[in-house]
């Protein structure tokens, strides 16, 4: 015998007659049991005032994100990652940032979904590949003797783009970054998503010495058997067992389990959400050298980071 269950969610919404039609409700009601199933499903979601206000920014911005990629009101800030052993940055990271005329400045979780919904993953990531080059190139014109790392995200939907592999070609051409400079990193869970295109991806990535990076992992449920079959060089313990690391036993007990993991496949390790002296103390002495976090620097403008870089070294204090 068989046993097969159901579960169901519902969306709810209200309105006056005459001040609602049936249209906007149905939307509402939509919106409303949408968000029941990104809560785990089998729940009741009432439409309220806040999803309202999230429905109509999220409209705004999918309306007027393409023309943002256009006339370039987006711009990239650079974190860097240091050696712990000797405070030398060894690579920095590049995070998009959108001044939007009417929503202000928004971080990229505000948009990168919307792109990814509408089609302009490609583009949007184009951009950023190239702009992060571009100045990765400005960076070792004023100082040849550079030897720095460059790090970009790239969202499931870019990694899946047709072009993908020929836009990262076209720009290490065009802007002649040394093999190996550039590392792409892509979270945890857009592994799983696609596992054949994502591993056709990534190879094609290592035919090019450009570097892959599993970010924000620990987070998801990547297994063993993925580690081994995709070609990928590093791995970025997320920031959320980090932050804490100097008070909470369990995130420590986490931290060293991956770092074990990474020596056991040979893998480089980046620690992200480094916050306090103590903490990086004991990354270091659980074996992981590689950070970035506020207690060297917030994400900041090409410039700032170009007199990071001048100086050779942040102040790390260990």
């Amino acid at each position: 015998r068989e046993v097969v269950s159901r579960s169901g969610s519902s969306g709810v919404a209200a309105g006056r007659p005459g001040k609602a039609t049936t249209s906007s409700l149905l939307s509402q009601a939509d919106q409303a049991v949408m968000v029941a199933k990104t809560k785990g499903g089998n729940a009741i979601s009432v439409f309220t005032d806040e999803m309202q206000e999230e429905s109509e920014k999220r409209n705004m911005i999918e309306l007027s994100l393409r023309a943002a990629i256009a006339d370039e009101s987006l711009f990239l800030e650079y974190q860097p990652e240091v050696d712990l052993r000797t405070g030398r940055i060894v690579g920095v990271e590049a995070l998009v940032r959108w001044n939007h005329p009417l929503l202000g400045l928004l971080q990229p979780g505000s948009f990168i979904d919307v792109a990814e919904a509408t089609n302009v993953a490609g583009e949007l990531g184009r951009w950023v590949i190239r702009k992060a080059c571009g100045q990765w190139a400005d960076w070792r014109s004023q100082a040849p003797e550079l030897d720095l790392d460059l790090s970009v995200n790239v969202s499931p939907g870019q990694l899946a783009g047709l072009d993908f592999l020929d836009v990262v070609a076209n720009a290490l051409t065009e802007f002649d970054l040394r093999k190996g400079a550039l590392c792409l990193e892509i979270t945890e869970n857009a592994v799983l998503s696609d596992l054949t295109w994502t591993r056709e991806a990534l190879e094609g990535l290592h035919a090019m010495d450009v570097e892959a990076a599993i970010d924000d992992f620990g987070t998801g449920y990547s297994s063993l058997s993925h580690l081994k079959a995709l070609p990928v060089g590093t791995l970025k313990i997320d920031k959320g067992f980090v932050m804490n690391l100097d008070t909470n036993p369990e995130d420590r007990a986490i931290v060293k389990s991956i770092i074990g993991l990474a020596e056991s496949f040979g893998l480089e390790l980046v620690a992200e959400g480094v916050e306090n002296v103590e903490s990086a103390r004991q990354l270091l002495d659980m074996g992981c050298h590689r950070a970035q976090g506020f207690l060297f620097s917030r994400p900041v403008s090409a410039e700032k980071i170009g007199k990071l870089l001048a100086a050779g070294a942040i102040e790390v204090g260990l």
